[in-house]
């Protein structure tokens, strides 16, 4: 019988293991002895949504401070104001009017300007014209004196559309409309009858072309409008009085005026008075 041998046993332990055995460590030791305590450091902590709206929040305030920058910028503010065009008026009158001088050109209120000077008396008409980045052009038409517009014995000088102006007088030879049992009292800056006005001055223009006659006055009155005086004609020294109204139909009213004084002439006939307001119903003596 072979020789029986015990494992585990010396000699006969068991034969030593083929391969050896994995240690895993699965934590770190433990730390032995004493320790001093601390509270724990906080950590940031930022996940990447947070980021991006961070630097979206930086992107926009840059963007809004270089806009409000650029806003108030010397190169985009309204460095030069140029007035032309002034008589009675100074430049400075009408920059101040216009008070467009350090404002942004990104919101200039031209047609605010525009409106600001035209209020003024003297300002007949205004164009305000933007130049380059930070420069404005303005030109203005003052009021000047047309003639005068007669009024209880007072000669208050108005200009072509029947504003009534305050400073000098009309210069001497210049049209006087007489206005005959006025129910009102006027001031600067009152406005009379445009149509009035500008019918005079054509007809002081025209009427010796058109029917061979002067204007030897001119008369108004509110209800009836206005009344030019005519000199005589070649074969009578008598003056006329022609009662146009206004100025609606002019060419009709100087027409129909030339044939009625032709065939006056032909019928020997004498005109005195004529009134030319209702068209075609005209009516004279």
């Amino acid at each position: 019988m072979p020789d029986a041998r015990t494992p585990g046993k010396w000699p006969y332990r068991a034969a030593k293991p083929s391969r050896g055995r994995r240690v895993i460590k699965t934590r770190e030791p433990e730390q032995h002895g004493v320790q001093r305590r601390e509270k724990p450091v906080p950590r940031p902590f930022m996940t990447p949504m947070q980021a991006r709206l961070i630097v979206l929040a930086a992107m926009l305030s840059a963007i809004v401070a270089g806009g409000w920058w650029a806003y108030h910028s010397p190169w985009l503010t309204v460095r030069t104001v140029t007035v032309n065009g002034t008589v009675t008026l100074t430049p400075e009158q009408v920059r101040a009017a216009a008070a467009l001088d350090g404002h942004s050109t990104f919101a200039l209120d031209v047609d605010g300007a525009r409106t600001r000077i035209a209020a003024l008396p003297k300002v007949r008409s205004v164009s305000v014209t933007k130049q380059s980045w930070n420069a404005v052009l303005i030109d203005i038409e003052e009021r000047v004196a047309w003639g005068s517009w007669q009024i209880n014995g007072i000669n208050v000088p108005i200009d072509i559309d029947g504003t009534v102006l305050d400073g000098a007088p009309a210069p001497d030879g210049a049209p006087v409309i007489v206005e005959i049992e006025p129910q009102r009292v006027i001031n600067t800056g009152d406005r009379l009858d445009p149509g009035a006005v500008q019918l005079a001055a054509r007809l002081l223009r025209e009427s010796k072309t058109a029917f061979g006659r002067t204007v030897l006055s001119l008369v108004y009155k509110q209800n009836s409008g206005l009344t030019a005086v005519l000199s005589g004609s070649d074969t009578s020294d008598q003056a006329l009085w022609v009662t146009f109204g206004d100025s609606r139909d002019y060419d009709y009213k100087i027409a129909a005026l030339y044939v009625l004084i032709e065939q006056a002439a032909q019928s020997d006939l004498a005109l005195h008075v004529v009134d030319l307001r209702f068209g075609d119903r005209l009516t004279f003596q």
